[in-house]
């Protein structure tokens, strides 16, 4: 099966879904199919921060089985949609990731983007996937999320292991306890909430931060630390691949994602910190809330909370047996719900419906 994946972003860039839309083409390559990303990042015709156009659609599209749509993908997904109407495309799946979100000039723009041209966008789509259900229906999926077939994100359980903490690596003493986030420090990624996990640190006046990721925005964050007093305890590790990701889990002994917005619509990386045996303190929202089972495998707290983020993170480092039943359960819940294996046996099922129902 020729299957053509476009997504905003792809390697070498990081970003939840261009990460998640190579992994599915590189899976869907080692199952013998002839799958390809095509990305802004290596086909941009022009391109205004994640939006823009690719440079010769029609070409990519023309003798593919199955074109995979990863939105919102602003300046493509309105032509793609168009050329699956006009027949040029044969097949159209779209996983709606997350609703792009922003202040000011920029959210207006996104407001009636959403309002004139997605209905027709997603209307378009042989086959709607969602990460869940949850999150469909509080978004501006909600429309269409009854009709979303919920196909949950995964990961490597193997290489997202429990194992023995490397902390020398990221220059973390042995004997303190460490709260680990990870996630992007640029302007597309401002919800990801560091500035709210930085203000609970001042709570938490014996533990470390481990703080993996990179951007434009980690000096504004490193000078946060300073002036509030807690720069000796932040380390900012910068981005980590491969091995060094797994590492940075195995070192730590919670996981924070204080994600402040719903442009956070699931949480990759707490998948991988609870196939790590982590519990992790999430920010109570959609979708999130359906990888962190509140009391069983972290906690959740309000969005924007530091002091509801601190009283957390303290009450699972403070607890040795908590966190050790917690980061069990949570390592299970990984392999019950959210395998890599699981979710690419779904996405084959998915394609092979779409082919057999009629066009």
């Amino acid at each position: 099966m020729r299957i053509i994946h476009f997504s905003c972003v792809g390697p070498p860039q990081v970003g939840g879904i261009g990460r998640v839309a190579s992994l599915e083409v590189a899976s869907l390559v080692e199952r013998g199919h002839d799958a390809h990303l095509v990305s802004l990042s290596t086909h941009a015709a022009f391109r205004f921060g994640n939006a823009g156009a690719i440079h010769g659609v029609e070409h990519f599209v023309a003798d593919a089985d199955i074109v995979h749509l990863h939105y919102p993908f602003f300046g493509t997904a309105g032509t793609l949609a168009r050329l699956r109407r006009s027949g040029v495309i044969k097949k159209f799946v779209m996983t709606l990731h997350m609703d792009a979100t922003a202040t000011g000039p920029k959210g207006w723009a996104f407001d009636a983007y959403r309002k004139l041209f997605q209905p027709k966008i997603l209307a378009a789509g042989d086959a709607l996937l969602v990460s869940s259900k949850d999150y469909a229906t509080h978004s501006s999926y909600a429309p269409v999320a009854s009709n979303a077939i919920e196909l949950p994100f995964g990961v490597d359980e193997i290489r997202f292991s429990p194992g023995l903490p490397e902390r020398e690596r990221f220059g973390l003493p042995v004997d303190v306890p460490v709260i680990l986030f990870v996630g992007g420090m640029d302007t597309p990624h401002a919800f990801k909430g560091v500035d709210v996990l930085l203000r609970a640190a001042v709570r938490m006046p014996e533990a470390h931060l481990l703080l993996v990721g990179d951007g434009v925005l980690r000096k504004g964050y490193e000078k946060l630390a300073a002036r509030i007093g807690i720069t000796s305890r932040c380390h900012f590790a910068g981005s980590v691949q491969d091995d060094g990701l797994v590492a940075a889990y195995r070192s730590a002994d919670v996981f924070a994602f204080p994600s402040i917005s719903s442009a956070e619509a699931f949480g990759l990386v707490a998948v991988e910190a609870h196939a790590c045996g982590l519990p992790v303190v999430a920010t109570d929202l959609p979708g999130v809330r359906t990888v962190v089972a509140d009391g069983e495998t972290g906690f959740l707290v309000p969005v924007g909370n530091p002091q509801r983020l601190a009283e957390r993170l303290n009450e699972i480092l403070k607890d040795t047996g908590m966190r050790q039943r917690m980061g069990e359960a949570a390592r299970q819940r990984v392999l019950d719900r959210f395998t890599w294996t699981k979710h690419m046996e779904g996405l084959e099922r998915i394609y092979s419906n779409v082919c057999a129902s009629p066009s």
